[in-house]
């Protein structure tokens, strides 16, 4: 019992140093390109900027993308990339155990994974999106111009007392009439559209300062306000000792485990498991707390888990970015859709990367 304490705990403290350089070395990247971030999720290439950013490996992006999105900012299809690349702490222990035989391939292969389903993920829905929003804007069209031609013509018949000038007039009319709404329409959308960039603008100039974004442990990010000393060493250090204390619980767990049942066991029942493996692996991913990525790492690392189950555990375990979405934004309908998205996506990679490998 206590070999098993002492294990875990010695096993632990040689990942601390390794994660503390690792988390001074994300919160350098965090403080410079938070705000270019911010700029560029809100560009032509947001998707591609989602699913880069997605993938340094902290929560901080997600929560900013999930932020922006409730503003209606960014597109459903960059929100859908930064939250599939997103990989919470998992890089952070993969790269910590970099001297285990076989880990490198295994983060090559997560990295790749997920930025090519992020970015296959984002790009599908926006287009999906944007042609919906094409066709209910071509059926809406037609309507008006129908129900337009109906009234001009009948206004017509009802003036000049003829069927035949009454539709060559009417159709005449008709067309200025349509010319006349859709120009009306694009005004006012036109409108809509600077009155909302302003909106935007003046928002982003009030808040730019204090909410840009927010750093792994829930601090902000605002160069005005905290020493270097704060930024660059209190905060990594903090996210190494909560990120340790995780670690440790999921050692003891596992070296109890093992103590009890036995290694042979263990590879028996998860090789017999078949899909059910992904299916745990994922719904595992749902919990939106760091210790859940890193369960999912740690049982990747030892072999127990196959990296279809892996990947689908971490595409739907997007930091916090999930929970920060129900927090931001008001339609709890659109939050739950995303969710149950997000979960099938993830699952249905999980159960095919499962079979492939």
């Amino acid at each position: 019992m206590w070999d098993v304490l002492l294990d875990a705990f010695l096993d632990t403290l040689k990942l601390s140093w390794i994660l503390f350089i690792f988390y001074i070395l994300i919160e350098l990247v965090e403080q410079k390109i938070a705000v270019k971030m911010h700029d560029k999720l809100k560009s032509k290439y947001s998707v591609a900027v989602g699913a880069g950013f997605g993938i340094v490996p902290q929560c901080g992006f997600s929560v900013l993308a999930a932020d922006l999105y409730s503003k209606r900012q960014i597109t459903l299809g960059a929100l859908a990339a930064v939250f599939i690349a997103t990989s919470d702490e998992a890089l952070p222990i993969l790269f910590s155990s970099i001297d285990q035989k076989g880990v490198w391939l295994k983060l090559v292969m997560l990295i790749v994974a997920k930025l090519a389903l992020a970015l296959a993920a984002g790009y599908a829905i926006d287009i999906i999106i944007h042609a919906i929003a094409k066709k209910k804007e071509k059926i809406t069209v037609a309507t008006d111009a129908d129900k337009s031609s109906e009234e001009v013509g009948n206004h017509s018949d009802q003036e000049d007392g003829g069927v035949q000038l009454g539709v060559a007039d009417g159709d005449g009319v008709a067309i200025a009439a349509v010319d006349e709404k859709h120009l009306h329409a694009d005004h006012l959308h036109s409108h809509g559209e600077e009155e909302h960039s302003h909106d935007i603008h003046s928002h982003d100039d009030g808040e730019e300062a204090v909410d840009i974004h927010k750093g792994c442990c829930g601090h902000h990010i605002d160069d005005g306000k905290e020493s270097n000393v704060k930024k660059y060493l209190v905060h990594p250090l903090l996210h190494t000792l909560k990120i340790l204390a995780y670690i440790l619980a999921i050692n003891i767990a596992m070296g109890m485990i093992v103590h009890f049942i036995g290694t042979d066991r263990i590879a028996d029942f998860m090789s017999k498991s078949g899909v059910l493996q992904p299916i745990i692996a994922t719904l595992v991913g749902l919990i939106p707390n760091c210790a859940s990525s890193v369960l999912i790492t740690k049982l990747y690392l030892a072999d127990t888990i196959s990296f279809g189950s892996c990947v689908g555990g971490l595409i739907v375990n997007a930091g916090l970015g999930v929970a920060y979405l129900f927090k931001a934004n008001k339609n709890i309908k659109e939050n739950l859709l995303i969710t149950a998205g997000l979960f099938a996506f993830g699952l249905t990679v999980g159960i095919a990367l499962f079979y492939i490998f």
